[in-house]
Order: C-alpha cells, then structure tokens, then sequence
C-alpha cells in the first residue's frame, strides 16, 4: 500500500499562492504589484506585456517629445509615457505607450492612474496586434477617449482614430498625422520612422 507524502510548493510557486487567481483580480489587488512593469488589468485579469523592442521604444520618445514640445509652451496638458496606467473600466486599466491629458482635465488625476484621458498612442506590438487594433480600440473607445493613434511598425503608418457616436472613425494611415485634439499637431509620419531608424 502506497501513501501519498504532500508535496510541498517551492518558495517560487507559493508566492502565487498570495495573489488572487485569473478573473478575480480587483484594483487594489493590481496596485499592489511590486516593480515597474509593463502589466495591464483587463476584466479581472492580469497581462504581463512583453519587453519592447528598440524600435518600439524609439517611436515612444520621438512621440512623446513631439507632443510634450507642443503642449509645453501652450500650457495645453500633460504628456507621459508607459507604464501610467488608465483606467478605462472597473477593474481594467491600460498602459498606453503615451498619452495626453488636456488642462481642463488634470482634475483626473489619481493616486496611482488617470480616470481617462484625451488622446492615447499604441505602437503595435509584434506578439500579438489584436491587443492594439481591436481590444484596445474597443476599450479606449469604451472609455470615452476622444483620439487614438495607432503606430504600425509592419508597414510604417500611423492611423488616427477619431471618436464619434462612442466608435473610432480611423483617418486611415495618412503621410501626416494630424490631430484634432491638440489642434496645428502635426507629425510626418516617414520622418518619425526616418529619425527611429537612425537612433
């Protein structure tokens, strides 16, 4: 007669133990992950996003910088980066890869993310463009977002959705973006690439 000995979970695998398991995740539950990682809550569920490439982290700046020079001397808003979360829903929360908050709007401003915000930007990532295309479109729009762009390294465009009767609208990929909320915005599309290119 055999006796089955209880095994006990390695160090590694009773850590999961302390966090709740998939689709039963809450906003505090989220907060307090350690680190500064790119992990997004969508419906109770948690997604750790993969590590950026070069190229994508080079779109993020170029663009960035590109609204933060605008808004600046304007006093229009705030520009941040990932990982800054937005809440789009209860219990879900994004990390575009920028994103622009108008002045009007700073009162939106939590502790640990911003209730909405003006204008997103997503660089597709390889591992899965759905992410990007589809379930963030749906959210953002959801959310009440006013203009999403969408960076698409495959093909080097760069799509500009606007919101109407809760639905993006997309521009289509045009040689320059422009955008509607932060009015004389305007970003050469080849010339982003160009500069991403050659960083």
């Amino acid at each position: 007669m055999s006796v089955r000995v209880p095994v006990e979970p390695s160090p590694s695998t009773a850590i999961l133990q302390l966090f709740p398991s998939q689709g039963e995740w809450r906003d505090g539950d989220y907060f307090l992950l350690p680190g500064n990682r790119f992990v997004e809550l969508v419906d109770g569920f948690v997604e750790v996003l993969p590590m950026p490439s070069l190229q994508h982290q080079f779109l993020a700046r170029l663009l960035f910088l590109a609204l933060h020079e605008y808004c600046e001397p304007r006093q229009a808003g705030i520009v941040m980066t990932a990982p800054t979360r937005v809440r789009v829903a209860d219990r879900h929360f994004r990390e575009p890869n920028v994103l622009f908050v108008a002045t009007q709007n700073l009162k939106r401003r939590q502790v640990q993310f911003w209730e909405t915000a003006d204008l997103v930007i997503e660089i597709l990532s390889p591992d899965d463009p759905d992410r990007d295309l589809v379930d963030k479109r749906r959210d953002y729009a959801l959310a009440g977002i006013p203009e999403y762009w969408i960076v698409d390294p495959r093909d080097q465009s760069l799509h500009v959705l606007f919101l109407e009767s809760a639905e993006y609208v997309d521009a289509g990929a045009q040689p320059v973006a422009v955008s509607r909320i932060l009015l004389e915005l305007k970003v050469d599309v080849a010339e982003l690439f160009r500069k991403a290119s050659a960083l």
